[in-house]
């Protein structure tokens, strides 16, 4: 039976040069359409109509991004059979959608930065992650592409722990490289390096840059619509997360151990 899918996947943005297909380098884009293809979900990318609903830049991760296309894929084994053919890439969540969904169109997105705690002044971060909030021309913290700049932020929040500060922004839609150096000149402010009235003035125009934060702390949480899917735990899938999460407690068993060496503590 022919029917339109989304697909929920995560991935660690460091094993990729981005989202977007680029010809012989390994990306998101790439992997998602080899494993379709080679469980036969798919025959040719424009014929399933496939679309991304998100781009994430080299470095960035995902929780939650969405991929569509049109299949004839049994739907009860259509996660299992993609975990088991893709390595770096995680599908958890399945919805079958109109003829007429295209991902990007999406009722909210969900990023999130950590950042880490060092020599920053809370108080000085609250109040310029705040400034970001409502309605803004963002041109000055962008690659505006020749879109239109003036994008509203729904909402930010902001929460300390484990060391670093979580900031969550949520927008129906960003520009690109906008988290990133919203980031940076929440970080510059925080640290005191630049002022929080030089934030205010590029918000309403003034020619002021803040540089670009590094990707691989940012976080596509979610991509929201008006409709659920279904999650699921295929065997594979459940698989692969263990591993992943073995090597992340061996790796955290070294560096802790290399940072408890007496010589590097004295």
């Amino acid at each position: 039976m022919h029917w339109r899918a989304a697909v929920k996947i995560a991935y660690d943005g460091r094993k990729f040069m981005g989202s977007q297909r680029q010809p012989d380098l390994p990306t998101v884009e790439s992997e998602v359409i080899s494993a379709l293809t080679q469980i036969g979900a798919i025959s040719t990318i424009d014929e399933s109509r496939f679309g991304f609903a998100s781009r994430t830049d080299k470095g960035v991760s995902a929780l939650g991004n969405v991929v569509a296309f049109d299949t004839e894929f049994r739907r009860e084994c259509l996660l299992q059979a993609l975990n088991a053919a893709s390595e770096n890439i995680y599908y958890y969540a399945v919805a079958e959608v109109p003829d007429t969904f295209y991902p990007r169109y999406a009722k909210e997105r969900w990023y999130r930065y950590v950042l880490p705690e060092r020599n920053k002044d809370e108080e000085l971060l609250r109040a310029c992650a705040s400034l970001f909030e409502g309605t803004h021309d963002f041109t000055r913290f962008c690659r505006p592409d020749g879109k239109d700049a003036v994008k509203t932020i729904k909402r930010i929040d902001v929460e300390h722990r484990n060391g670093a500060y979580i900031i969550d922004i949520h927008s129906r839609e960003f520009l690109r490289n906008m988290i990133r150096r919203m980031v940076a000149a929440i970080d510059d402010v925080s640290l005191r390096h630049t002022d929080i009235e030089d934030v205010k003035k590029a918000l309403e125009g003034e020619d002021k840059t803040f540089g670009l934060a590094p990707p691989e702390p940012l976080i596509l949480m979610d991509v929201i619509y008006d409709f659920e899917f279904q999650k699921e735990n295929p065997e594979p899938l459940v698989k692969k997360l263990n591993a992943c999460r073995d090597d992340v407690l061996c790796r955290m068993e070294f560096l802790d151990s290399l940072l408890n060496r007496e010589h590097i503590t004295k």
